[in-house]
């Protein structure tokens, strides 16, 4: 049975370097070991003759070594910040979104670096895009260089997902000492005007239901100070708004085949397009991650 590990997407990028710094952190606060997952793939060739595809080639030994020392740096740096945590280094031959989405397979949570993707089929695209659709663990997203004092937001979009983005926000912020923010946007019918009764009507129960729900993990985290608001707009484009000033925003995780086949846009995608801070997307399967 496989260890319940954090999995870092590394490649010794600045990018990189900050998500293993963000999952070292983690690791310290949770106990669990991290693993540094590099890969590369390098194409097949086919003959001009042949009718059938050739091995792949490798990389040659001097870029092996030179990865093999990027690792070990790597490993060297986590071992001397931070001493208490158990550090390993993993190569993969494949497309890192497909080595990730692998390792994530019994993983606790995939830590990613990544800036912000231009247009739509950039994110689709991008390693951040296809492991969060795929992964059956939390996938977090590190970005930006928050204050230590930036709350917590989660992004509540229907019942479904609500208790488990809750659960993991609160759980951060409470290892943090930060407040939450629970945030859910509601659209009204088109058509109707926003401040008539049936819409304030509308809005007072999401308020209530929001509450409700945020209620259940106030009483689980009493140190944790929590809002809760309703905002009239796009969930996504709510979200992404809310995660200004924010250290961390947290939302549901949606699967690539309802991501193409629904006709409502992710939140997810939309967080990954337009948040500047660290983004983590959970799903409903994910494993509790203890303090």
């Amino acid at each position: 049975m496989q260890i319940q590990r954090i999995v870092v997407g590394y490649d010794g990028s600045v990018e990189a370097r900050k998500a293993a710094r963000w999952a070292f952190d983690e690791a310290e606060r949770t106990g669990m070991p991290v693993e540094l997952v590099y890969a590369y793939e390098w194409p097949s060739y086919v003959p001009a003759a042949a009718m059938m595809p050739a091995a792949a080639v490798y990389p040659d030994l001097d870029t092996d070594l030179a990865v093999t020392d990027m690792l070990g740096r790597a490993v060297d740096t986590a071992m001397s910040t931070h001493p208490g945590v158990r550090v390993w280094a993993r190569v993969e031959h494949s497309t890192a979104a497909v080595a990730l989405i692998q390792r994530a397979a019994d993983a606790a949570l995939v830590v990613l670096g990544g800036r912000r993707p231009s247009g739509v089929r950039a994110w689709l695209g991008t390693t951040s895009g296809s492991v969060s659709a795929h992964a059956r663990c939390p996938v977090v997203v590190v970005r930006g260089e928050p204050r230590v004092t930036d709350p917590v937001v989660a992004g509540v979009d229907g019942p479904e997902a609500a208790g488990t983005v809750l659960g993991f926000a609160f759980e951060q912020a409470a290892v943090r000492g930060v407040p939450v923010r629970a945030v859910h946007g509601w659209s009204p019918p088109d058509g109707r005007d926003l401040l008539c009764e049936t819409n304030l009507r509308a809005v007072a129960e999401e308020r209530g239901r929001l509450e409700a729900m945020v209620g259940c993990w106030r009483r689980r985290f009493p140190g944790v100070p929590v809002s809760a608001e309703v905002v009239v707009g796009s969930p996504g484009e709510v979200l992404a708004q809310a995660a200004t000033g924010a250290q961390l925003v947290v939302a549901g995780a949606r699967s690539r085949r309802a991501l193409l086949a629904g006709l409502r846009p992710s939140v997810g995608r939309h967080l990954l397009h337009r948040a500047r801070c660290t983004v983590a997307l959970v799903t409903r399967t994910r494993a509790a991650i203890r303090f």
